[in-house]
């Protein structure tokens, strides 16, 4: 397996248990605080990897006015 190829899955993993773990859905800022965290980094930029995931059906997200920026859960 390339290399790039195991960080993504590790991202994408980690993004999951983080929402999982999630009392409330996460901002985009939230989730790459974590993952700075855990010492790992998305693929893309942060806001690119988890629209990829949404549109995979791995997450959820919408804008939110409230939080001014995205926020993202898994149902």
């Amino acid at each position: 397996m390339p290399s790039d190829r195991f960080e993504e899955d590790e991202a994408v993993q980690a993004i999951l248990r983080i929402l999982r773990n999630a009392d409330s859905p996460k901002t985009t800022r939230e989730i790459g605080e974590e993952m700075q965290k855990l010492q790992l980094r998305c693929p893309d930029s942060t806001i690119v990897f988890l629209n990829r995931l949404r549109q995979r059906g791995f997450i959820y997200g919408k804008r939110s006015k409230e939080k001014r920026g995205w926020i993202w859960w898994i149902a």
